[in-house]
């Protein structure tokens, strides 16, 4: 018995194997079913990672965690070989009998285990994406020697342990903006900072806030969401807590923003900020960014600002191109084919020479004329000559002859919608919203704010040609350079009386006027207005019985009701505005093709059939706004809901964009989703 007992563990080893093999001969078509289900699970769980991957990657400033890329791709090869596994077994069978079933059955066992350890691997990522700051994008530069100096030598400042602000100064249009920018390149390519380098537009808004949450954002630290434009424009994304050790809270003071950031900064130690533009004393201290904590480059266009102001300990005067560098830029901007023209070359040069070295009307003047005959270069060469030296008055002299030089009406209006805008950036979607209801020409036979936003693209892209319009490095976004007048003034009764369009911006105004005369008004826009808070808006609104876009952009507004009597809006914009409540009245709204309430977060209430009465709404925008959607049951009670219910959304047969939030899924009513609905955001969770 003692032998016997001795010789199991002998007997086992030998005939477990066996056992196991025999197995996969046994097991060969369960082995197989369970590798194809197995397959289907394992492809599904990567597409719903990858949507997950795909949410988050929307908001910029967010990149795939390297463990996540590299199970992806793995997956993927496992799905392939599996997916051809499959194929030629089932190609194979007539020839699986007996023991021909041995290998195919291992094969098939083994890739089972391989993807049950991948299955619990994609559940235990303890993030998908992480957060980085988001990158300015340095512009190329041409090789001017009078340019590659001053940069050479503000670098190399900089590398002194006592220098620490720098500034740069000259006229509008001479090009500090595109020389810091080219500072900033090179100090990152060629790592001269430790950290980061950050430039922030300043202007006339020297808000301390705004330029707070700038910094934070171009750091990659947490602000509240939406707060900045810069922010709003780039589609905001959330730096991750703890990890960048920071984090803003819309009720912090400046005060205490300033020692956070103050903080951060001291911590990272040797990060350069450019501030742009800077045309008064900017409170250093106050904004958290110390001298001596961190290298500045101020830019100003005049010396009095950077030096009796700011107190820079070096400054560089940024003086007009050479003749050879205007030259240069000249030929290259406008093609070797006109300058090598025989009729063209000699006039080509003096009007380079008109420019006198001024970048922004070197360019401007040699964009316009590319591609003209000769009678329109010498136009151009005469009225230079006319502006006496005067390089401003050239620029606009310039500018408006390529404004003239437009070869449409069209392209002239939205040229002059622009300026009446403002020289600040703008998202292309916006300027749809605020063109549209004005009845232009420019979308005359247009019947889909589809095809009408396919035209606006195709318009600002020969506005950009002109030089009219700049390319802003954020994609989707325009802007106009400082030379463009601004109308920032509430105007007086006689030009109210002819407005067609008004627009004002980021003024510190306590209310509105009590008339508003404007029988002739189209367009209506109030965004960020300082301090502005409506109780409502004045009664002599509903005298606009022409108006057909309105726009109340992040204002303060308590009482909507009256906006329902401007039957004729077709644009109504109320984006990161503050009021509770969307009134029944907004449903007397029936001819409106476009609402945006999109980020309006104290948004708790819509009145019932509200939005199924906008029969003619072809897009519908509330992401990050209202998600108390009442349930359909409720809604279908004697009593009624109290709130807009979502298979009110089934009435609206035009609708081709819809954002909104939604609580839950199943919240979803069947057959939601029409055949013209080409493009929707569901945002499931709360707001």
């Amino acid at each position: 018995m003692e032998s016997v007992g001795q010789l199991a563990p002998v007997v086992n080893h030998a005939i477990n194997p066996v056992l196991r093999q025999l197995g996969y001969l046994i097991k060969y078509k369960s082995n197989v079913q369970v590798l194809e289900t197995q397959t289907t699970e394992l492809r599904h769980a990567k597409e719903r990672l990858q949507h997950d991957i795909d949410e988050a990657l929307r908001t910029v400033g967010q990149k795939t965690e390297a463990d996540v890329e590299e199970w992806l791709t793995k997956v993927n090869k496992i799905i392939d070989e599996a997916h051809q596994f499959l194929e030629d077994d089932r190609q194979a069978k007539k020839c699986l009998n007996g023991f021909c079933r041995y290998h195919p059955s291992r094969k098939a066992a083994k890739r089972s285990q391989k993807i049950m350890v991948e299955l619990q691997k994609g559940k235990e990522f303890p993030r998908l994406t992480y957060s980085t700051p988001l990158q300015d994008i340095w512009d190329p530069c041409l090789d001017f020697q009078s340019r590659t100096s001053i940069v050479t030598q503000i670098l190399e400042e900089f590398q002194k342990d006592n220098i620490n602000m720098i500034g740069v100064y000259g006229m509008a249009g001479v090009g500090k903006t595109t020389l810091v920018k080219q500072v900033g390149g090179q100090a990152e390519d060629e790592k001269l900072f430790n950290y980061k380098v950050v430039i922030v537009e300043v202007k006339q808004n020297t808000d301390v806030e705004r330029i707070q949450k700038d910094i934070a954002e171009k750091l990659g630290l947490k602000f509240d969401e939406y707060v900045t434009q810069t922010g709003r424009e780039r589609v905001l994304w959330e730096a991750e807590e703890g990890k960048l050790g920071l984090g803003f809270d819309e009720k912090q003071t400046v005060a205490g923003r300033a020692r956070s950031l103050g903080n951060y900064i001291k911590k990272k130690k040797n990060i350069l900020v450019i501030f742009d533009d800077v045309r008064k004393e900017l409170d250093l201290e106050k904004l958290g960014v110390s001298v001596g904590m961190s290298k500045i480059l101020l830019t100003s266009r005049t010396r009095e600002v950077l030096c009796s102001k700011m107190g820079t300990q070096k400054d560089f005067m940024l003086k007009v191109l050479n003749k050879e560098e205007a030259w240069s830029l000249f030929e290259n901007t406008v093609g070797d084919d006109a300058v090598k023209d025989p009729g063209i070359g000699k006039v080509a040069i003096e009007v380079a020479n008109q420019c006198k070295g001024l970048p922004i009307l070197v360019v401007t003047v040699a964009k316009a004329l590319k591609g003209k005959k000769l009678h329109s270069w010498k136009d151009v060469l005469g009225n230079l000559k006319l502006c006496s030296g005067n390089e401003l008055e050239k620029a606009y002299s310039s500018i408006e002859w390529s404004y003239k030089q437009l070869e449409s009406e069209e392209l002239k209006s939205l040229f002059l919608i622009f300026g009446t805008l403002g020289g600040k950036n703008y998202f292309l979607q916006d300027m749809l919203i605020y063109t549209l209801g004005l009845g232009l020409s420019m979308y005359e036979g247009i019947e889909t704010v589809e095809a009408a936003h396919d035209r606006l693209h195709s318009l600002v892209d020969k506005l950009k040609d002109s030089c009219l319009l700049l390319d802003h490095n954020i994609n989707g976004v325009i802007t106009m350079h400082d030379l463009i007048h601004v109308f920032k003034e509430w105007p007086i009764k006689e030009v109210l009386e002819k407005c067609t369009m008004i627009s004002l911006d980021e003024i510190n105004i306590p209310n509105l006027p009590d008339e508003l005369e404007c029988p002739s008004l189209r367009m209506f826009l109030l965004s960020d207005l300082t301090n502005l808070c409506c109780p409502s808006l004045p009664p002599s609104v509903q005298s606009l019985s022409s108006l057909q876009t309105l726009c109340l952009d992040q204002c303060e507004l308590r009482d909507l009701a009256i906006v329902g009597e401007l039957r004729s809006l077709e644009i109504l914009s109320l984006a990161f505005s503050k009021f509770k409540q969307l009134p029944k009245e907004i449903g007397q709204l029936t001819r409106l093709r476009l609402l945006d309430l999109s980020n309006c977060t104290e948004l708790e209430a819509i009145h019932p059939n509200v939005i199924s009465s906008l029969t003619r709404l072809e897009e519908l925008k509330m992401n990050n706004s209202f998600n108390k959607w009442e349930i359909e049951e409720a809604s279908n009670n004697i009593s009624g809901g109290s709130n807009a219910s979502l298979s009110e959304l089934k009435h609206l047969s035009n609708l081709a964009t819809l954002d909104i939030n939604i609580k839950d899924y199943s919240q979803l009513p069947f057959n939601f989703f029409s055949d013209k609905l080409k493009h929707f955001k569901i945002f499931i969770g709360d707001v």
